[in-house]
């Protein structure tokens, strides 16, 4: 079993580099092997929302059984969003960011996307024949 336990951001960079399945998300968690984390907003800086620690948890969300994808967890800076992304090993498929954006100087905001991969229809796939 997994107790709660709290990972400061710069304690979770530790997994910057490293490669896991990844099950999914639910909610703000996401399972990464098998320990579900949930990125949470620090609830102590007002009416900002940053991104305010990661934490491995006992979880009852639902995930996948069988993995999504390989993953490697990288740092992410884009414009003024910093955090964290999950990286697919195989095509580069961004699956998940999540961070602080600073876009608002005033008014920071937290950021979780889920980002899963479009499926094209088996339908639009099959040639119909016309009488």
């Amino acid at each position: 079993m997994v107790k709660d336990k709290n990972f400061a951001q710069d304690d979770f960079a530790c997994l910057v580099g490293r490669e896991f399945n990844f099950f999914g998300v639910c909610s703000n968690e996401f399972k990464l092997n098998s320990v579900v984390w949930e990125a949470q907003e620090d609830e102590s800086d007002g009416y900002r929302s940053y991104l305010g620690s990661v934490v491995a948890k006992e979880s009852s969300g639902i995930f996948f059984q069988r993995r999504l994808a390989r993953v490697v967890v990288q740092e992410y800076v884009h414009g003024d969003c910093e955090g964290f992304s999950l990286v697919d090993t195989r095509d580069g498929h961004v699956w998940l960011v999540f961070g602080t954006d600073r876009s608002d100087d005033y008014y920071p905001f937290f950021v979780f996307d889920y980002r899963p991969k479009t499926v094209k229809s088996r339908s639009s796939r099959l040639k119909v024949k016309t009488a």
